[in-house]
Protein backbone atom coordinates (compact mmCIF):
# COMPACT_ATOMS: atom_id res chain seq x y z
CA UNK A 1 0.00 0.00 0.00
CA UNK A 2 1.43 2.84 -0.92
CA UNK A 3 2.47 5.17 2.28
CA UNK A 4 4.66 8.33 3.00
CA UNK A 5 5.12 11.65 4.47
CA UNK A 6 3.62 14.15 2.78
CA UNK A 7 4.80 17.82 1.86
CA UNK A 8 1.19 19.13 1.61
CA UNK A 9 -1.26 17.19 4.13
CA UNK A 10 -4.79 17.34 3.57
CA UNK A 11 -5.20 17.94 7.54
CA UNK A 12 -7.78 20.82 8.24
CA UNK A 13 -8.05 19.86 12.45
CA UNK A 14 -6.31 17.11 14.63
CA UNK A 15 -6.69 16.02 17.65
CA UNK A 16 -5.87 14.86 20.63
CA UNK A 17 -8.34 13.83 23.35
CA UNK A 18 -8.20 11.74 26.94
CA UNK A 19 -11.39 11.45 28.62
CA UNK A 20 -11.85 10.30 32.39
CA UNK A 21 -13.67 8.32 35.12
CA UNK A 22 -14.64 11.14 37.31
CA UNK A 23 -14.65 15.10 37.26
CA UNK A 24 -12.47 17.81 37.30
CA UNK A 25 -13.49 20.54 39.50
CA UNK A 26 -14.35 23.91 38.07
CA UNK A 27 -11.14 25.10 40.23
CA UNK A 28 -9.01 22.79 38.96
CA UNK A 29 -9.47 23.69 35.83
CA UNK A 30 -9.26 27.35 36.20
CA UNK A 31 -6.06 27.03 37.75
CA UNK A 32 -5.20 25.29 34.30
CA UNK A 33 -5.92 27.78 32.96
CA UNK A 34 -3.99 30.22 34.81
CA UNK A 35 -0.88 28.00 34.69
CA UNK A 36 -1.58 28.10 30.81
CA UNK A 37 -1.91 31.85 30.12
CA UNK A 38 1.28 32.28 28.38
CA UNK A 39 0.91 29.68 25.61
CA UNK A 40 -3.13 30.02 25.87
CA UNK A 41 -3.29 33.95 26.61
CA UNK A 42 -7.35 34.10 24.99
CA UNK A 43 -10.09 31.94 27.26
CA UNK A 44 -13.57 31.65 27.40
CA UNK A 45 -15.79 29.88 29.26
CA UNK A 46 -18.07 27.05 28.08
CA UNK A 47 -22.26 26.16 28.55
CA UNK A 48 -24.60 23.14 28.11
CA UNK A 49 -27.79 25.29 27.15
CA UNK A 50 -30.48 23.68 28.25
CA UNK A 51 -34.62 24.12 29.07
CA UNK A 52 -37.85 23.25 31.03
CA UNK A 53 -41.37 23.66 29.64
CA UNK A 54 -44.01 23.83 32.03
CA UNK A 55 -47.56 24.09 30.79
CA UNK A 56 -49.63 25.67 33.42
CA UNK A 57 -53.56 25.31 33.65
CA UNK A 58 -54.38 28.88 33.24
CA UNK A 59 -51.42 30.12 30.92
CA UNK A 60 -51.89 31.04 27.48
CA UNK A 61 -48.68 29.86 26.89
CA UNK A 62 -46.02 27.80 28.23
CA UNK A 63 -43.49 28.43 30.73
CA UNK A 64 -40.29 28.39 29.49
CA UNK A 65 -37.36 27.83 32.22
CA UNK A 66 -33.76 28.60 30.62
CA UNK A 67 -31.20 26.89 32.50
CA UNK A 68 -26.92 27.46 31.70
CA UNK A 69 -24.47 24.56 33.01
CA UNK A 70 -20.93 25.26 33.12
CA UNK A 71 -18.99 22.79 31.37
CA UNK A 72 -15.66 23.83 30.88
CA UNK A 73 -13.30 25.91 28.68
CA UNK A 74 -11.88 26.69 25.40
CA UNK A 75 -8.72 27.72 25.27
CA UNK A 76 -6.96 29.05 22.02
CA UNK A 77 -3.13 29.96 21.32
CA UNK A 78 -1.10 33.06 19.87
CA UNK A 79 -1.41 31.60 16.74
CA UNK A 80 -5.29 30.78 16.61
CA UNK A 81 -3.90 27.66 15.33
CA UNK A 82 -3.31 25.75 18.89
CA UNK A 83 -6.49 25.34 20.73
CA UNK A 84 -7.61 23.25 23.98
CA UNK A 85 -10.97 22.08 24.64
CA UNK A 86 -11.25 21.22 28.83
CA UNK A 87 -14.45 19.88 30.11
CA UNK A 88 -15.58 18.43 33.45
CA UNK A 89 -14.49 14.87 31.74
CA UNK A 90 -11.87 15.52 29.54
CA UNK A 91 -9.09 17.48 27.51
CA UNK A 92 -8.73 17.82 24.00
CA UNK A 93 -5.78 19.65 22.28
CA UNK A 94 -6.05 20.95 18.93
CA UNK A 95 -3.95 21.94 16.15
CA UNK A 96 -5.31 23.87 13.21
CA UNK A 97 -3.75 23.84 9.03
CA UNK A 98 -0.83 24.34 9.02
CA UNK A 99 -0.64 20.96 10.39
CA UNK A 100 3.31 20.64 12.23
CA UNK A 101 3.80 17.44 12.48
CA UNK A 102 3.15 14.78 14.80
CA UNK A 103 6.13 15.42 17.22
CA UNK A 104 5.44 18.64 17.65
CA UNK A 105 1.70 18.08 18.37
CA UNK A 106 2.01 15.00 21.33
CA UNK A 107 4.57 17.19 22.77
CA UNK A 108 2.25 19.96 23.22
CA UNK A 109 -0.74 17.68 24.15
CA UNK A 110 1.70 15.59 26.66
CA UNK A 111 2.53 18.58 28.10
CA UNK A 112 -1.34 19.87 28.73
CA UNK A 113 -1.69 16.66 30.02
CA UNK A 114 0.82 16.94 32.92
CA UNK A 115 -0.12 20.57 33.68
CA UNK A 116 -3.52 18.86 34.44
CA UNK A 117 -2.67 16.17 35.96
CA UNK A 118 -0.30 17.95 38.49
CA UNK A 119 -3.64 21.10 39.16
CA UNK A 120 -6.05 17.88 39.73
CA UNK A 121 -4.51 14.95 40.67
CA UNK A 122 -4.79 11.08 39.39
CA UNK A 123 -8.07 10.67 36.81
CA UNK A 124 -8.19 7.07 35.11
CA UNK A 125 -8.61 7.15 31.47
CA UNK A 126 -12.00 5.81 30.00
CA UNK A 127 -11.07 6.84 26.14
CA UNK A 128 -8.25 7.51 24.78
CA UNK A 129 -8.45 8.97 20.80
CA UNK A 130 -7.15 10.35 18.26
CA UNK A 131 -9.40 12.73 15.44
CA UNK A 132 -8.16 14.19 12.03
CA UNK A 133 -10.18 16.19 9.84
CA UNK A 134 -8.79 15.87 6.02
CA UNK A 135 -10.01 18.37 3.40
CA UNK A 136 -8.95 17.17 -0.05
CA UNK A 137 -8.74 20.47 -2.12
CA UNK A 138 -9.07 19.78 -6.00
CA UNK A 139 -8.73 21.74 -8.70
CA UNK A 140 -11.74 21.86 -11.01
CA UNK A 141 -9.53 22.67 -14.28
CA UNK A 142 -11.82 21.85 -17.41
CA UNK A 143 -12.97 18.15 -16.01
CA UNK A 144 -16.71 18.71 -16.68
CA UNK A 145 -17.36 16.46 -13.73
CA UNK A 146 -15.09 15.70 -10.07
CA UNK A 147 -15.75 11.95 -9.69
CA UNK A 148 -16.01 10.87 -5.74
CA UNK A 149 -14.39 7.57 -6.38
CA UNK A 150 -11.11 8.73 -7.88
CA UNK A 151 -10.36 10.31 -4.76
CA UNK A 152 -11.78 8.64 -2.23
CA UNK A 153 -12.99 4.68 -2.13
CA UNK A 154 -16.06 5.71 -0.74
CA UNK A 155 -18.72 5.76 -3.53
CA UNK A 156 -22.04 7.05 -3.39
CA UNK A 157 -24.92 4.96 -4.87
CA UNK A 158 -28.18 7.01 -6.46
CA UNK A 159 -30.78 5.39 -8.15
CA UNK A 160 -31.42 6.54 -12.01
CA UNK A 161 -33.65 8.86 -10.92
CA UNK A 162 -31.60 10.97 -9.57
CA UNK A 163 -28.90 12.07 -12.36
CA UNK A 164 -26.98 13.85 -10.51
CA UNK A 165 -26.17 14.53 -6.81
CA UNK A 166 -24.37 17.70 -5.78
CA UNK A 167 -23.38 16.92 -2.06
CA UNK A 168 -23.44 13.63 0.01
CA UNK A 169 -22.25 12.59 3.24
CA UNK A 170 -21.57 9.05 4.88
CA UNK A 171 -20.54 7.71 8.44
CA UNK A 172 -19.86 4.37 9.94
CA UNK A 173 -18.10 2.91 12.88
CA UNK A 174 -15.99 0.01 12.55
CA UNK A 175 -14.00 -2.12 15.10
CA UNK A 176 -9.62 -2.28 14.67
CA UNK A 177 -8.64 -5.44 16.20
CA UNK A 178 -4.95 -4.04 16.26
CA UNK A 179 -5.75 -1.58 18.86
CA UNK A 180 -9.12 -3.06 20.63
CA UNK A 181 -10.54 -0.08 19.83
CA UNK A 182 -12.83 1.38 17.29
CA UNK A 183 -12.71 4.03 14.44
CA UNK A 184 -15.81 6.43 12.89
CA UNK A 185 -15.44 7.43 9.88
CA UNK A 186 -17.29 10.37 7.42
CA UNK A 187 -16.53 11.29 4.26
CA UNK A 188 -18.44 13.21 1.69
CA UNK A 189 -18.34 16.53 -0.20
CA UNK A 190 -17.98 19.87 1.48
CA UNK A 191 -18.08 23.36 0.47
CA UNK A 192 -14.76 24.46 -1.07
CA UNK A 193 -13.21 27.82 0.36
CA UNK A 194 -10.92 27.82 -2.53
CA UNK A 195 -11.69 29.19 -5.94
CA UNK A 196 -12.18 27.22 -8.44
CA UNK A 197 -11.86 23.99 -6.67
CA UNK A 198 -14.43 21.14 -4.81
CA UNK A 199 -13.37 19.65 -1.34
CA UNK A 200 -13.63 16.18 0.00
CA UNK A 201 -14.24 15.55 3.98
CA UNK A 202 -12.37 12.54 4.94
CA UNK A 203 -12.72 12.52 8.40
CA UNK A 204 -11.13 9.42 11.16
CA UNK A 205 -11.69 9.62 14.74
CA UNK A 206 -9.39 6.46 16.08
CA UNK A 207 -10.07 5.25 19.93
CA UNK A 208 -9.64 3.15 22.51
CA UNK A 209 -12.27 2.54 25.50
CA UNK A 210 -11.35 -0.67 26.86
CA UNK A 211 -7.95 -1.90 28.85
CA UNK A 212 -6.31 1.33 29.08
CA UNK A 213 -2.61 2.10 30.12
CA UNK A 214 -2.00 3.80 34.24
CA UNK A 215 0.99 4.94 33.49
CA UNK A 216 1.43 7.73 31.40
CA UNK A 217 4.48 7.00 29.46
CA UNK A 218 1.65 3.56 28.50
CA UNK A 219 -0.69 6.71 27.12
CA UNK A 220 1.44 8.52 24.95
CA UNK A 221 2.46 5.11 23.42
CA UNK A 222 -0.67 3.93 23.06
CA UNK A 223 -1.56 7.27 21.53
CA UNK A 224 1.28 6.63 19.02
CA UNK A 225 -0.16 3.52 17.95
CA UNK A 226 -3.14 4.98 17.04
CA UNK A 227 -1.94 7.22 15.11
CA UNK A 228 -0.09 4.80 13.17
CA UNK A 229 -3.17 2.88 12.92
CA UNK A 230 -5.33 6.11 12.05
CA UNK A 231 -2.30 6.49 8.81
CA UNK A 232 -2.98 2.88 7.71
CA UNK A 233 -7.01 3.82 7.85
CA UNK A 234 -6.59 7.41 5.74
CA UNK A 235 -4.31 5.65 3.19
CA UNK A 236 -7.03 2.76 2.73
CA UNK A 237 -9.43 4.93 1.64
CA UNK A 238 -7.48 7.30 -0.47
CA UNK A 239 -6.24 6.76 -4.57
CA UNK A 240 -3.05 7.66 -6.14
CA UNK A 241 -4.76 10.58 -7.74
CA UNK A 242 -5.61 12.00 -4.18
CA UNK A 243 -1.87 11.16 -3.20
CA UNK A 244 -0.78 13.58 -5.54
CA UNK A 245 -2.92 16.59 -4.51
CA UNK A 246 -0.65 16.06 -1.16
CA UNK A 247 2.86 16.22 -3.08
CA UNK A 248 4.37 13.28 -1.36
CA UNK A 249 7.94 12.97 -0.84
Amino acid sequence: MPAGRYTRPPIAEAVIECRFGSAVSQAALARFVRNTAREYPANEQTYEISAQFRVLPTAQEPEVRPEQKFSGYKLTGRDQADLVILGLDRIATIRLAPYCGWDNFVEIAKRNYEILRKVSGYRRLVRVATRYINRLDIPIGDAPVIRTEDYLLVEPQIPPIIPKINFFSTNFVGTVPEIEGQVIVNAGTIPSPLIDHTSLLLDIDLFKEQNLPRKEQEIWDLLATLRRQKNVVFEAFITDRARKLFDRA
